[in-house]
């Protein structure tokens, strides 16, 4: 059995708001307390906020004016000590108005020389003053830094969080200051390219080379860490879903240098129910399977303030643990002293997740299927829209989860590596970039009998980017590669009967393509209906393309709506054919039309041509409702949790274009969960590749019934609630 983690159950106190209102007020005893009744074991504060200022006695940093002379870190690491529970603290914000006072030079500077903010204020067009200049990492504030992290390991604390760097590759945020200009010169000989052209090498060696100033500075700053307290931890603050994404890159080329992950979700309220576990996933797969922090707002959307829905809390800390991770759950001071119920549902999830720590020590998820996340895809393929990329892969995710089947995501470097072999598939939705060692990887793993879903312009493009004259994986395909069908709408018609065109009926056309959201400067998204000209070298096909019979229909307002479909092409639009395993390709892009519509054809395609090429699920839930499931195997046990995900009163509305004013009201409205609704005969289904003896929930005890059925075993739990954990003995 390995080490136990201790870091497990996070509460992050911040000191928010530019004032301090409450810093008189609250002692680092205080935290502590807050910490101890939730049941959190991990309290991070911070030592320097974004303003630049310290929380304690620094000899580079100001220190806040409202502590007067007292040392929060101190009083914080003091109460701590006596309770058991270990402290990190928060450094490095590559924000620091006070170091930009008098250090103005060391921060990141467009093109034109002007500072880089991370301010998205409206007052900024207004010539109002700048809040939170970026300092860049190729000037001597790394050295402050590393200075901040040496003062704090002094007050023995148990580790050093860094909240995201904040420099980036894209050129509207890129820095040119006068650091990374002669840097880049010294090391590669020329100047930084100032016009963004993806077909060009010297500018994607460029956009590659900021991402390695980013790694650098991790190796240094961990460096730092190990060395002046080498049993201190180095956390790192990934937010999976800002950044264009651009941080699980950084996260997954720097990994050797983290202990652990930091997985914000600040966006939760805005995404689907499961998010939070969605990014656990993420992170973990980039990060090489690294310790992952996932967090629940106390707060809803940015409403800091006041606290959220008690379902919301639970729900939300619960997410980030069956995932695979740890939760970790933020209070910022103007919540803590104005609202009370700021503790009682994170008491309650925590107490719980407490008792099921040990069910998740040496546990590993139960292998089915795996969704690549390719990063390089995201930035070759998607380029200036990459949002465009991750949603192809968002879609299969999101339509597998919800069916209640075990999938999480794999990276670009477990690809290269060959390190997916235990899963039954692999599922590639428009992973266009993609290296040579990669695809012969997955050319074994088919030969050996895995099963891999493919859409799109799947290896079309090399680990660098450049288009290949046909993918990697024609051969394996079955397809001669012809260019690119480019429609602004198009269809798709169903030509044969097979497991994946299952529950459609004869001919059936499903349609391809979307309005676009803006409605601005385009009516359709770019590239959503087109598919690959593709003629079949072997195998069946399934559908074929169809082409529309205009640019857009004339029933809708503004021709938002689709055209009739007109004529059946020859073009194949999904081929399937077997090898030793199995193979379902898809010339459009069925995730990236998924998660922008959720129609049910999209989703049945998909659960149709996973459920063909990988075969039935190791484990999997049965039930009413929207349902989070998450399957563990560990020696002589399966643990599965069942999260109720079917809302009441969980409200997110949107215009249909980018003028919410012209709608009789408010056209965007947010509304958080209220309650959980129960749900009746929920069962667990467990293949016969497992020989179950008995079941029984570790948190209340009770023993669930069981049968033996012909495809394995079926659990019976009854009634769902909010949440339930069960433990599977084994034969």
């Amino acid at each position: 059995m390995t080490d136990k983690f201790p870091f497990t159950r996070v509460l992050q106190f911040n000191f928010e708001d530019e004032p301090g209102v409450y810093v008189h007020a609250v002692k680092g005893s205080d935290v502590v307390e807050l910490a101890a009744r939730i049941h959190a074991n991990t309290v991070v504060i911070f030592a320097r906020d974004a303003w630049g200022r310290a929380f304690y006695d620094s000899k580079i940093s100001e220190k806040h004016a409202k502590l007067g002379s007292r040392d929060f870190l101190k009083e914080v690491v003091e109460a701590a000590r006596k309770k058991g529970i270990r402290v990190v603290a928060m450094v490095g914000h590559t924000t620091n108005p006070k170091l930009y006072e008098k250090h103005p030079e060391w921060a990141q500077r467009r093109i034109d020389g002007s500072p880089i903010a991370m301010d998205t204020d409206p007052r900024l067009a207004r010539g109002e003053r700048m809040r939170w200049p970026l300092m860049c990492l190729n000037s001597p504030f790394l050295k402050h830094v590393a200075e901040e992290i040496r003062e704090v390991l002094a007050y023995d604390v148990d580790g050093v969080f860094l909240d995201s760097f904040r420099y980036m590759p894209d050129l509207e945020r890129a820095c040119f200051c006068e650091y990374c200009r002669a840097r880049y010169a010294k090391e590669r000989g020329r100047e930084l390219p100032s016009k963004e052209d993806w077909e060009s090498a010297e500018y994607r060696e460029a956009f590659e080379w900021r991402y390695g100033v980013n790694v650098n500075a991790l190796r240094e700053l961990y460096r730092v860490v190990k060395s002046t307290k080498p049993s201190a931890i180095l956390a790192y603050n990934n937010h999976p879903a800002g950044w264009k994404g651009r941080a699980n890159t950084i996260v997954e080329k720097a990994k050797e240098q983290l202990d652990v992950v930091f997985a914000e979700c600040a966006e939760a309220d805005y995404n689907p129910p499961g998010f939070i576990a969605e990014m656990v996933k993420l992170t973990r797969a980039v990060s090489g399977g690294k310790h992952v922090w996932a967090s629940r707002n106390s707060f809803h959307a940015a409403l800091t303030t006041t606290t959220t829905t008690p379902v919301a809390i639970k729900q939300g800390l619960r997410e980030a643990f069956i995932a695979g991770g740890h939760p970790f759950y933020l209070v910022f001071s103007t919540t803590f002293c104005q609202n009370p119920d700021v503790e009682r549902a994170a008491a309650e999830a925590f107490k719980e997740l407490e008792r099921l720590e040990e069910y998740m020590e040496d546990a590993e998820p139960v292998k089915y299927v795996g969704v690549v996340y390719s990063n390089r895809s995201r930035d070759w393929g998607g380029r200036r829209r990459p949002d465009h990329l991750t949603d192809s892969f968002r879609g299969f995710y999101y339509a597998l989860t919800w069916a209640g089947l075990p999938v999480t995501f794999i990276s670009d470097s477990e690809l290269d590596a060959g390190a997916f072999k235990d899963y039954k598939a692999v599922v590639l939705a428009n992973v266009q970039s993609m290296s040579e060692a990669a695809a012969k990887h997955i050319e074994g793993f088919v030969e050996e009998g895995g099963g891999l879903v493919a859409t799109y312009t799947v290896s079309l493009l090399d680990e660098r980017g450049v288009e290949r004259m046909k993918p990697a994986l024609s051969r394996l395909l079955g397809i001669e590669y012809g260019g690119l069908l480019k429609y602004p709408w198009s269809y798709l018609r169903l030509t044969k009967k097979h497991a994946v065109t299952d529950g459609f009926t004869d001919g059936q056309l499903l349609l391809w393509g979307d309005f676009d959201r803006e409605f601005m400067e385009r009516r359709v998204p770019e590239e959503l209906a087109w598919h690959v000209r593709v003629t079949a070298a072997d195998g069946e096909i399934l559908g074929r393309v169809v082409e529309p019979i205009g640019e857009y229909g004339n029933e809708y307002e503004n021709g938002r709506s689709p055209p009739p479909a007109g004529p059946e092409l020859e073009a194949p639009a999904i081929l399937v054919k077997e090898l030793e395993g199995r193979v379902a390709y898809f010339t459009g892009q069925l995730g990236r039309l998924y998660w922008r519509l959720g129609l049910p054809g999209h989703e049945r395609l998909i659960l149709n041509s996973v459920r063909w090429v990988a075969g039935e699920p190791p484990a999997r839930v049965i039930g009413p409702g929207l349902l989070q499931f998450e399957a563990y195997e560990r020696d002589g046990q399966l643990v599965v949790y069942i999260l109720n995900l079917t809302y009441s009163r969980r409200i997110v509305t949107r215009p249909n274009s980018a003028l919410s004013r012209v709608w009789h009201s408010t056209a965007d409205c947010l509304h958080p969960p209220r309650e959980v609704v129960p749900l009746d005969d929920v069962s667990v289904m467990i293949s016969k590749e497992y020989e179950v003896s008995r079941a029984y929930s570790p948190l209340t005890g009770e023993c669930y019934g069981f049968e033996n059925v012909d495809s394995g075993y079926v659990i019976r739990l009854g009634k769902l609630g909010e949440f339930k954990a069960v433990a599977v003995d084994l034969r």
